[in-house]
Order: C-alpha cells, then sequence, then structure tokens
C-alpha cells in the first residue's frame, strides 16, 4: 500500500532586515564599550601624581618645630621676636659687639666650612620677586655686581623659623661694612610680611616673597612631593661672590646663625681677610 507522500517542510521566512533604531542602540553601546575600554587603558597605564595634602604638610610642619623647641627646652609664647631671640639663645649664637676690625683679626677663630652644594663653584639663579611693598626686585638689581649672602627662611610659622634674620638683622651693620648685601626669601606673601613688620620690628635688608618655591627650588631648599615622600622645605644660606659665583652653601632643617663665621667667609671671598694657616703637626 502506497504511503501517502510526506509533508513539506515548510521554509524559513527570510529574516526582516533590522530597524534603524536597533542599528542606532547597537552603535551606542558599541560606543560605550569602546569608551570603557579606554578608561579602563588609561588608569593602568598613566601613573597618577600625588595631590598634596595641606594639612598632613602642616602638621608636619608644626611638629618639626614642636621637636625644635623641644631639643633647646622652649616654650613658645605667641610672641614671635622674643620666642625666636630665646632660640638664637639657646642655640649659641655669639654676640658680635667687638667691631669688624676686631672680628677679623682673631686669628683663633675658624669659619665654619661649606657643605656639598650642588651650586658650589657655579653661577648662582638669577630671580626677581615683590619685596614688603609689593615691588619686584631682582637679584642683580641688589648684588649691582658685588657679592651677597641669600637666606632661605620658614616665615614667621614659628619660633625658629624667622629667628636667623633677627640675628642677621642685631649684626647688620658688620655686613653693611663689608659691602654685602642681605636678601632673605620665604614663601610668605608681602602683605603677611607687612603685617608682622608693623607687629615686630622691620628688617633693614630685602625680604622677598617666593610663594609657590620656585627659587627655593632652584636652590635646592625646596623639593616637590613625589608618590613616595611629601614636599622638604629647607633653611638656606649661600654666600654669592662678585663674580655672581656660589662659593659657600650650608642648608638644614635648622637656621645658620653663626655669623662670624658668614663674616669671616665673605671677607675671605671679597679679598680683605685670608684664613690662618694650618698649624703643622710635627711627629714625636
Amino acid at each position: 500500500m502506497d504511503q501517502p507522500p510526506a509533508s513539506a517542510t515548510p521554509e524559513s521566512p527570510p529574516t526582516a532586515p533590522r530597524s534603524w533604531g536597533r542599528r542606532l542602540f547597537l552603535g551606542f553601546l558599541a560606543a560605550v564599550g569602546s569608551l570603557y575600554g579606554a578608561v579602563v587603558v588609561y588608569h593602568l597605564t598613566t601613573v597618577v601624581q600625588p595631590r598634596s595634602d595641606p594639612l598632613a604638610e602642616e602638621q608636619g610642619f608644626m611638629e618639626e618645630c614642636r621637636q625644635m623647641c623641644l631639643k633647646y627646652g622652649l616654650l613658645t609664647t605667641g610672641h614671635i621676636e622674643n620666642d625666636a631671640r630665646a632660640y638664637l639663645h639657646k642655640a649659641g649664637k655669639k654676640d658680635l659687639s667687638e667691631g669688624l676690625v676686631a672680628i677679623l683679626g682673631d686669628r683663633s677663630l675658624t669659619p665654619q666650612p661649606t657643605m656639598t652644594h650642588p651650586l658650589l663653584n657655579q653661577v648662582a639663579p638669577e630671580f626677581e620677586l615683590k619685596n614688603v611693598e609689593g615691588q619686584l626686585q631682582s637679584f642683580s638689581a641688589i648684588r649691582g655686581g658685588g657679592p651677597a649672602i641669600v637666606v632661605f627662611y620658614y616665615g614667621y610659622g614659628c619660633s625658629h623659623c624667622v629667628a636667623q634674620l633677627f640675628g642677621l638683622e642685631d649684626d647688620l651693620r658688620h655686613f653693611e661694612e663689608l659691602g654685602v648685601p642681605i636678601i632673605a626669601i620665604s614663601s610668605d606673601p608681602p602683605e603677611h610680611t607687612a603685617e608682622k613688620y608693623k607687629e615686630y620690628q622691620p628688617f633693614h635688608f630685602p625680604v622677598l616673597s617666593d610663594p609657590d618655591n620656585r627659587v627655593a627650588q632652584l636652590y635646592g631648599t625646596f623639593t616637590p612631593a613625589t608618590m613616595d615622600k611629601g614636599e622638604l622645605l629647607l633653611h638656606g644660606t649661600f654666600l654669592i661672590s662678585p663674580e655672581g659665583q656660589v662659593l659657600w652653601a650650608n642648608t638644614g632643617n635648622q637656621p645658620f646663625i653663626d655669623n662670624k663665621s658668614l663674616l669671616l667667609r665673605m671677607a675671605e671671598i671679597t679679598g680683605v681677610w685670608t684664613p690662618p694657616p694650618m698649624t703643622a703637626v710635627t711627629a714625636d
């Protein structure tokens, strides 16, 4: 008996073309995926620079000041000049009541040697900064083709931060007699220094404002923050020759307050003083 013919399998209807709306939606998803991938690649390959934490930096700075005061047994009174002079006394600053001739004639004195510094025997970096009156003053104009002393200090933040400037003011007549101008630099804005001048005494040498520590960085007394370390700010004193070279340098966490050494070294640099000869040691 013949089997009835199998019914033919119906063919699938042809796929309808995608609508424009669906195409746009899929294109949008592809764009979002590409953007996400680019963001992931960026974060995996880009080194993110550290953000400065002002509160942490301020706390670290104040802790450094606190430790400095503890070292010398000092208590902060809130009166910057009195605290600064107490620091100078405790730190052993010598009184230079004698005249310059007597200081230079004392052959028993041995001035402090220079520290190692990248700027030694190099031309001192030029700069132009605002003074207390808000007027721009350049290093070359103040120096006038002669020698100079450049001091980097922390500002009016604590008892020892500005102490070096009070000490230099006390002995300023000796440096003026040598013909050596003093230039002090900190990140304090001019108006802040002007307020402190009214509250305490003014200094009779240029006090300049380096708000972003750009000049301090040129002289190696400021190092910006990195991924591993926070920013570093140091005191610094530099003796500049008449030719504009750095011939002596001192940097560190404490201000340099040995003005007698500065006078002798500047007198040596300007040719009006020679160090005593080394005493020969004879064998027994």
